[in-house]
């Protein structure tokens, strides 16, 4: 740190060039670097150098390790119960545990009747041991606990036996058996590597007993040496020279009061101590040292049933007959550090996720819940409605940290996988909403842009990041982009005045271009007219600037700005300029937030023709934008200036409309909207016509089979059928740029939920880019459903559901209240039953008024966003009688043979009406005139 902020570069500069970095990182690891370290070290650097101006400053230091090393968003582990597994088994009694044996990769269980079964990863069976084959004597299972580091199986049994089974090798057999325990045992647990030469195993009996089996390395091994099998008594290990003799002995502590049961012990090598717990309220819960004999205790009223160790954050957590899960801080035992309620039984079972910090529990009403330690809150809510026999209740639970699945246990087995979900945040392409996002065909690469300001370069074949940039234009957003002709540069717009262009692939600055002011850049695009090549911008400065592409010079001007007044509106466009489109050979097309599209002769600099949708003036704020306007021709034939080209324009208002801009009509419109209030945002076609997409703001896809509606575009009687070919939902905000990828015969879409993702022509799902990795062409390689667009369906279903359930519980309500009316005190006088009658109509009177209200309501508000177009209640002149001036004269539109009536009368031709009082004081001298000659 200390070198960062006192380093000087010979300039007087701060910042490390690569050469110093790698050079000082070096000197802080010790010299030696590997080639690999080096590397590493040189993605490092271009991480941190968040403006690749190839050096790094401690404030970009300093802002990289915050932003690693700060809070991420949770990426909890949700069970999908559509994927859950059950699994019949050998066992004819309740399965008493259930454990992961990863050397021999199977899963073990042993039921209460001393059937033992192996099972696959896939969880088919693949061995069942009796145990009362080698021990008949031996009765009810109570516990067992699995030693991986010996292979060996430890079961206590109700007939105060405790038996070692040696279950892996060539011929499962039972190696040890301890006979004669001083009181039942309940719970078992081991702890291999206890020091250099002992091995523990703790066992909890039925009078509040802990005892510790410490063994040598050698029991084990002698036990082994043949295949005899090893007795003791209990009374023969209580001896002090029980050890020497036997290679192992036992020590007993009573730690539960008035010998209450133990229900569970383990020993945690992280607290040095074990744990037990029982249901005495005076001793619900002992943390015990082995060596020092000392003992602290947790006391709650109706004790604890079960408990499990959090390593990170480091918790014991217990749940028991009160239905609370506890954490404890293991050095702090006079109060719980955090409490956790919901379930409705006593909890039977805890384990714990240490990956993902997350609590398992189980309750004897088969409710499993996982919980997030750090924020303490449910994360999700299982209920198992298998009927279990003979004892309907989930009798084990494990949860496997190695394959990340829940696997419960009654007499059957059931597999629970765990998905990588996200409840508050996705795996996104970028880390702010999407401006677009664009196929290069060149390169056959994806070049994606966030607001935020970053470039990023992906492969389609495979979903991998290929390069990226950051900040283009400083520290302003990105809000506009584009490709040159030739793919080679890119040509980015923000909110200052500067349009500029970049060698994409390296983020290289090439040319930067002064708009003069500092308004917003909405759309760009890069034209060709003759041998003269443009670059267009639009935006909210309501012009339309071309530049010149120049490769002389880095810094260029505005060669034409067109504003010119148009038919009485003051500088072109009254609003902001939403989105251009060029034409060939000199057509360019500019539509505006207000609703107003203006067709321009770029020969001319002059407007060729000006348009508005019929019912733009009855429309809200909000509905009139224009959101995206294309010409629809196929790139690889010519265009001349008499070719019948049509206009696409999609809208606010959810409707796609065609123009013709030669007679300045339109020629037919479609609305899409399938979810209330969606506009549409965006929208492509590919280049031979035969595609067209469109995006909704809502995140549909609507694809249209566009061939043929050109095909019928100019049949007056048809004027284009629009025929959707399908529409999915593929992001959750809405789309800022769609396109079809002719190469791949894939779709490429954008969206502001910051995600990149590609579909099927088909619109099915591919991947999300920045999310996972695919092969192009392998179908099995793909993604499902992305996640979000799951959980929001998850959510819209939900909220639907209720509704109706609130909709069904008021109709059961006036159905109660109308039969309790009637059966109140058995009305027999007809009097009082025209009473209550009378009081049921009353209620049915107000429930109508509200309904009905609620509904004028509505309307009011429609009502309310309605606006009137100034011009039509501004008084023009005072004139008598009725007259009518136009106030759009300068430049009359052509007549047009075959037009729509129905959708354009507000366009028809405006002429000069002459004076009322001029033409009244004509006719009086005229009457004055023919009177003096009849006088004479």
């Amino acid at each position: 740190m200390r070198t960062f902020k006192e380093h000087r570069n010979e300039d007087g500069s701060s910042g490390f060039t690569i050469e110093k970095f790698r050079e000082v990182f070096g000197q802080v690891m010790g010299g030696n670097i590997t080639e690999e370290q080096e590397h590493q070290m040189t993605q490092l650097f271009m991480k941190i150098d968040a403006n690749s101006d190839g050096t790094v400053d401690w404030d970009e230091f300093s802002t990289y390790m915050i932003t690693v090393s700060g809070d991420h968003e949770e990426i909890a582990d949700i069970l999908n119960e559509k994927n859950r597994k059950l699994v019949g088994s050998p066992h004819k009694d309740m399965i008493v545990k259930i454990e992961f044996v990863a050397k021999e990769r199977k899963y073990l269980t042993v039921s209460k009747d001393g059937i033992i079964c192996l099972w696959t990863m896939s969880l088919k069976l693949h061995r069942s041991i009796n145990t009362r084959e080698f021990n008949p004597r031996q009765a009810w299972v109570q516990d067992c606990k699995f030693i991986p580091e010996h292979s060996k199986l430890v079961i206590v049994t109700d007939n105060r036996q405790l038996c070692i089974y040696d279950l892996f090798a060539i011929k499962p057999r039972l190696v040890a058996v301890i006979n004669q325990l001083e009181s039942n045992p309940l719970c078992v647990s081991a702890v291999a590597n206890y020091d250099d030469d002992t091995d523990l195993i703790l066992f909890g009996d039925d009078r509040g007993f802990v005892n510790v089996l410490y063994m040598h390395r050698r029991f084990l091994v002698d036990s082994a040496g043949d295949n005899s099998i090893y007795e003791l008594s209990a009374s023969k290990l209580l001896q002090k020279d029980s050890m020497e003799k036997y290679n192992i002995c036992i020590s007993r502590r009573q730690v539960h009061k008035d010998k209450e049961w133990v229900l569970k012990v383990q020993y945690f090598h992280e607290m040095n101590a074990f744990v037990s717990c029982s249901r005495h309220a005076g001793s619900s819960l002992v943390i015990g040292d082995l060596e020092r004999k000392t003992n602290r205790y947790v006391n709650l009223p109706k004790g604890v049933a079960c408990f499990d160790f959090s390593r990170r954050p480091s918790f014991l957590v217990t749940g028991g007959r009160d239905k609370v899960i506890r954490l404890w801080n293991p050095y702090v035992l006079s109060k719980p550090a955090g409490s956790l309620v919901g379930h409705n039984a006593s909890i039977s079972a805890i384990a714990i996720n240490h990956e993902d910090a997350q609590i398992i529990s189980l309750s004897e009403d088969k409710v499993i819940k996982i919980w997030n330690i750090r924020n303490l809150n449910c994360l999700q809510t299982l209920v198992d409605k298998v009927p279990h026999r003979p004892e309907n209740i989930i009798s084990a639970i494990f949860y496997d940290s190695l394959n990340r699945k829940i696997i419960t246990g009654s007499t059957k087995l059931e597999s629970w996988p765990m998905q990588q979900m996200s409840r508050n945040a996705f795996t996104r392409s970028h880390d702010g909403p999407v401006v677009a996002a664009m196929f290069n065909t060149n390169f056959h690469q994806v070049v994606s842009c966030s607001q935020s300001g970053t470039i990023t370069l992906w492969d389609p074949t495979a979903g991998t990041k290929i390069f990226q940039f950051h900040r283009p234009h400083g520290s302003l957003e990105v809000s506009s982009l584009c490709f040159d002709k030739s793919g080679r540069r890119l040509i980015t717009g923000s909110k200052d005045e500067c349009v500029k262009m970049w060698n994409f692939n390296n983020g290289q600055i090439l040319r930067n271009m002064h708009k003069g002011d500092a308004n917003e850049t909405t759309d760009v695009c890069f034209i060709e007219i003759g041998s003269n090549k443009f670059i267009v911008s639009v935006g909210w400065d309501r012009k339309i600037t071309m530049f010149l592409d120049d490769a002389n010079d880095l810094d260029v001007e505005p060669v034409r700005v067109l504003n010119t007044t148009v038919a009485g509106i003051s500088g072109g466009h009254t609003d902001d300029i939403s989105s251009v489109a060029f034409c060939p050979p000199n057509s360019l097309a500019s539509a505006s937030v207000d609703g107003s599209i203006i067709v321009w002769n770029l020969d001319s600099g002059y407007f060729k023709i000006y348009m508005k949708e019929p019912f733009l003036d009855l429309r809200s704020k909000e509905e009139k934008a224009v959101e995206k306007v294309m010409f629809v021709y196929n790139t690889d034939r010519e265009v001349t200036s008499t070719s019948k080209i049509p206009l696409f324009s999609c809208h606010a208002d959810g409707c796609v409309r065609v123009w013709d801009v030669n007679n300045g009509r339109m020629m037919n419109e479609y609305n899409l909207q399938t979810v209330q209030e969606e506009g549409m945002s965006t929208m492509s076609c590919d280049a031979e016509c035969k595609i067209l997409l469109v995006g909704g703001s809502k995140g549909h896809i609507y694809m249209f089979d566009l061939k043929k509606m050109l095909a019928e575009i100019h049949d007056p009687d048809k004027q284009g059928v629009f025929t959707i070919s399908r529409t999915w939902r593929a992001h959750t905000a809405s789309i800022s740029s769609i396109s079809y990828v002719k190469q791949y015969d894939i779709i490429l879409s954008s969206a502001k939920d910051g995600c990149v993702r590609l579909w099927t022509a088909n619109g099915d799902p591919i991947g999300t880019f920045g999310d996972q990795t695919w092969v192009l062409g392998d179908p099995s390689t793909y993604a499902s459903i992305p996640l979000d667009l799951r959980f929001e369906h998850e959510e819209e279903t939900k909220k639907t559901e209720e509704a109706a359930k609130e909709l069904q519980s008021l109709k059961l309500s006036i159905i109660e209240t109308w039969k309790g009316l009637l059966a109140h005190g058995k009305i027999d006088d007809d009097q009082d039953k025209q009473r209550a009658i009378k009081k049921m109509r009353s209620k049915a009177i107000q429930m109508l008024v509200a309904k009905k209200w609620k509904h004028v309501w509505s309307l009011r508000k429609n009502m309310d966003d309605w606006q009137l177009d100034p011009e039509l209640t501004t008084v023009k002149k005072q004139v008598k009688f009725f007259s009518f001036e136009g106030g759009h004269h300068q430049r009359l539109a052509q007549q047009s043979s075959n037009s729509n009536y129905s959708s354009v009368y507000h366009m028809l031709q405006v002429h000069q009406v002459e004076d009322v009082q001029a033409v009244i004081a004509t006719h009086q001298l005229k009457q004055t005139q023919q009177k003096k000659r009849s006088d004479k």
